[in-house]
């Protein structure tokens, strides 16, 4: 006989089933169940997949190993076989009529009736008082029905609003990434450099050349010729160290021994080394020594010396720490603007890293009334972020909201309420959290409070009980009528 053999998936279940058996052209239908997995089919369903069978004019068989399936199979008298190919060689058991033979006849009701007394079917509806009694009592249901069923009622209510207020300690350390519900967030830092200059009269004096000394010499011709002397010829005395002179103009020696002539010089350097007492210019730079002889039978004199105002170490140093003062209270002003909103900067770990430049005008040594410092300098500072701080926050305040509260926004309030405590690179403080929160709304209390009432003494009521702000706004369905439902469901609450 021909078998319709239907392969079953894991994700089949009655449905899918049902509507690949309605292709079946053949008096047997064969369902394969899969060999991994099972099929979505209860044993108590085997019985809808049988029926559908015979409606379908065909019988039924399962191959499986499932030992529910197998069970509720053979109690329906269905076959079973353990492999496809025993479904053709073995023989399927008996088919039963779909529908059971009713043990007992069919009642007829309509002969039953017409066999009744006419009496007894007009004895009660006769009486003109028991009709109108059934009248009432139909037209008072129908009021109840109308009284309970057709009402309807909003109820808009807003519970005040309460702060949920905390105070925690807080510590930033540099060398964690995640924020700790203990307290701990993590230390950002920042780095900047700040320009300034500023200046400083000088309080030190030095000691400056003046004039420089002048004088006359004479020279005495030591061979039988002339000999000429030409501007700017140096002259040098026996002393150690020997001071330079230098003649102002030519000059010739007359021929022959012991000729002389004088001629004015000055000294090379200014300063009182070149006032020299008589006899002391001796001797030439050059040659000419070979032919002339030179002495000054006067002092040389006019040599002068001079204090000017200088800037001492003190006064550079003085103006280097004044302005590294003015230049910290521009890094922390400047920090103060960087750091975005919500961000909480550390004073205390404001540093100076390194100097990049520092120029002194006039330089070391150098005469000035007045000393200038150019400085650049580099700072760095410490600061906690304003995300890490509301996330802390977030956490303490969910791990504290009391039982029966909703938060009202996500919004939270921080504020440090004490000063900065540093130490080995961590940063304490205390600091104050507040949100919003309200208590959560029991629409079933709402209902067991108001139902049957009507509006004003409902609103009386709920403003009483939750001790509200503002009396809550009820609609009530018809607008007309006057009492809120009596039935809970009737009734809708909103917060």
């Amino acid at each position: 006989m021909k078998t319709q053999v239907i392969q079953l998936d894991i994700h089949d279940d009655l449905i899918s089933i049902r509507d690949r058996m309605a292709w079946a052209k053949t008096p047997r239908i064969l369902l394969v169940w899969p060999k991994r997995g099972d099929v979505d089919v209860r044993p108590l369903e085997l019985t809808l997949l049988r029926r559908h069978a015979e409606a379908l004019g065909a019988e039924l068989g399962l191959v499986t190993r499932n030992g529910e399936i197998r069970a509720a199979a053979r109690e329906l008298h269905i076959s079973v076989f353990s492999k496809s190919s025993d479904a053709q060689k073995k023989q399927w058991q008996e088919r039963r009529p779909a529908r059971p033979v009713r043990r007992f006849p069919r009642l007829d009701l309509r002969s039953i009736r017409l066999n009744l007394p006419a009496a007894d079917l007009f004895t009660f509806t006769a009486n003109p008082v028991r009709r109108v009694l059934v009248f009432a009592v139909g037209v008072l249901a129908l009021l109840a029905v109308v009284l309970v069923f057709i009402p309807s009622a909003e109820i808009q209510i807003a519970l005040p609003e309460q702060k949920q207020v905390l105070t925690i300690a807080v510590s930033s350390k540099q060398d964690i990434r995640d924020v700790q519900i203990s307290g701990l967030v993590p230390q950002h830092k920042l780095i900047l450099t700040v320009d300034g200059k500023d200046t400083a009269l000088a309080s030190g004096s030095a000691a400056q050349t003046g004039q420089v000394a002048v004088g006359e010499v004479l020279l005495m011709n030591l061979t039988d010729k002339a000999v000429s002397v030409p501007s700017g010829t140096v002259l040098l005395t026996h002393s150690d160290p020997a001071v330079s002179f230098v003649t102002d103009k030519d000059t010739d020696v007359p021929a022959g021994k012991g000729k002389t002539s004088s001629v004015l010089i000055r000294a090379a350097t200014a300063g009182l080394d070149g006032n020299v007492d008589p006899g002391m210019i001796t001797l030439f730079e050059g040659s000419l020594g070979h032919n002339l002889a030179v002495t000054n039978p006067d002092p040389t004199g006019g040599a002068t010396l001079a204090t000017v105002v200088s800037a001492t170490d003190q006064d550079r140093d003085n103006l280097r720490k004044r302005l590294l003062a003015e230049l910290q209270i521009q890094a922390l002003t400047r920090f103060t603007g960087r750091v975005s909103k919500g961000d909480v900067l550390f004073p205390a770990t404001l540093t100076q890293t390194r100097v990049i430049s520092e120029t002194f005008d006039p330089p070391a040594g150098q005469p000035g009334e007045k000393l200038a410092l150019s400085l650049q300098v580099e700072y760095s500072a410490a600061y906690a972020a304003a995300p890490d701080l509301q996330l802390l926050a977030e956490r303490v305040l969910n791990a504290s909201l009391p039982a029966g509260y909703a938060v009202t926004s996500g919004e939270i309030d921080l504020k440090p309420i004490s000063g900065f405590s540093e130490g080995q690179g961590i940063v304490h403080w205390q600091m104050r959290v507040q949100r919003g929160m309200r208590p959560l709304l029991n629409p079933g209390q709402v209902s067991s409070i108001v139902q049957g009432k009507t509006r004003g003494n409902a609103e009386n009521l709920l403003t009483e009980t939750f001790g509200l702000a503002q009396s809550p706004q009820i609609n009530v369905s018809p607008g007309w009528w006057p009492w809120l439902p009596f039935l809970p469901i009737r009734i809708a609450v909103k917060g």
